[in-house]
Order: C-alpha cells, then structure tokens, then sequence
C-alpha cells in the first residue's frame, strides 16, 4: 500500500503538502527511476503508472524493502543508468549531501531528471544521522554545482502549517497530550487556508534535469 496521509495523523500538516506536489510533479519521471533512500516504497504506487521499472535503494534491508542495497554516496550503478531519481526527505541524513547530487547527476541519463524534497524544518530524528536543513537557495545550489538546470522549487507548507506542525510534534510525543493532534491539524489547516502566509516552508520540492 502506497503513503497515506490522514487528519488524524501527528504528521498530517506536513505530508499532505509534500503528497499533494509528488502527485503534480509525476508527469517529470519516465523510464526507469531510482528511488534512493526508499525505506518501505510508499511512493512506488504513486509513480509506477508513470515510468517502465521502478528501483527502490536503502543502505539497511532490516526496517526498509530495498530492491537493491546500497550508499547514496557511492551508488552501485554504471553512469547513465537512470531516466528519473526520486529522493524523498534523505538528503538532510546524507553527511555529504553535495557529493549525494553528484552521485545522482552521474547515474542519470542526459535528460534525466531528479525529483527530490528535503525539509527547512523537523525536529531533529534518525539520531545521529540528520544532518542539515536546506533553503530553495541551498536545493538549488547542491543542483547548479552538480551541472543540473532547476526547473522546479517548491515551497511545501507556509507559516502556519509549519507552526501547526511543530505543536503537533510537540503534543504527539507526549501520550497524554496526543488526542489533541486532530484539534491542531485542522486549526492551523483551516489558518494556512484563511491567511496564507508562504514564508517559513516545512519542506521543499526540487525537480532538475541532466
């Protein structure tokens, strides 16, 4: 079963953007795509209808369903092996994530395309491996350094639903406060709806071409 997102959810605020802009931005992949860091694949059903074969990669087979196993920082691919890369909130574990992208730009066939999101925001998580939080600017950068043309970056959530997103993290890691998490979500839903505010993103969405 593919990602599902629901209001209930501690990380509902967050994964409603991040599944709404995957769903626009499936027209880019085509071919074969690579989904690195893929832990359980909650995106291959998302994808599948879109490309030829879909190959899911994870450095640990023991909480994830890699298809092959492997270091984002040194692929185990030929170059040019790939039509889309898809890397879904991994780049911000990775400690090298500029040698990540050239990693991604070598496995890619001209004209490829990597379709990646990374936070500007989350709790620190997976301790010790998180490492950083990227701006547009810092997706951007690692892309253009790598000798990828940016043809997308994408603000995923605004001010409130990051705020609604911090509380909910708060309260859902307190058992005693958890039942409040539907309360927050669609308060600050119904905010980031009335008074858009797109400054303080949770997330960002970045697509680039080879």
């Amino acid at each position: 079963m593919g990602v599902v997102t629901c209001w209930r959810d501690a990380d509902y605020l967050s994964m409603r953007a991040l599944l709404s802009d995957l769903r626009e931005c499936r027209a880019w992949a085509r071919g074969r795509l690579l989904d690195i860091g893929c832990g359980n694949q909650p995106y291959r059903e998302l994808f599948i209808p879109f490309i030829r074969e879909y190959v899911g990669l994870d450095r640990d087979w023991r909480e994830s369903q890699p298809d092959v196993m492997g270091d984002a920082l040194w692929l185990p691919f030929p170059a040019e092996t790939f039509d889309t890369v898809l890397m879904i909130q991994v780049l911000e574990h990775l400690p090298d994530p500029l040698g990540a992208m050239g990693e991604v730009r070598r496995v890619l066939k001209r004209g490829g395309r990597v379709i990646l999101t990374a936070p500007q925001y989350w709790r620190v998580h997976e301790e010790p491996h998180d490492y950083y939080r990227f701006t547009r600017f810092g997706l951007a950068h690692l892309a253009q350094q790598n000798g990828l043309r940016v043809l997308q970056v994408k603000a995923q959530g605004g001010a409130w639903a990051l705020a609604g997103q911090a509380l909910a993290n708060t309260i859902s890691a307190r058992r005693v406060l958890h039942h409040l998490t539907p309360v927050v979500n669609l308060l600050f839903r119904a905010c980031e709806r009335l008074w858009p505010d797109v400054g303080d993103p949770i997330n960002h969405l970045l697509v680039a071409e080879k």
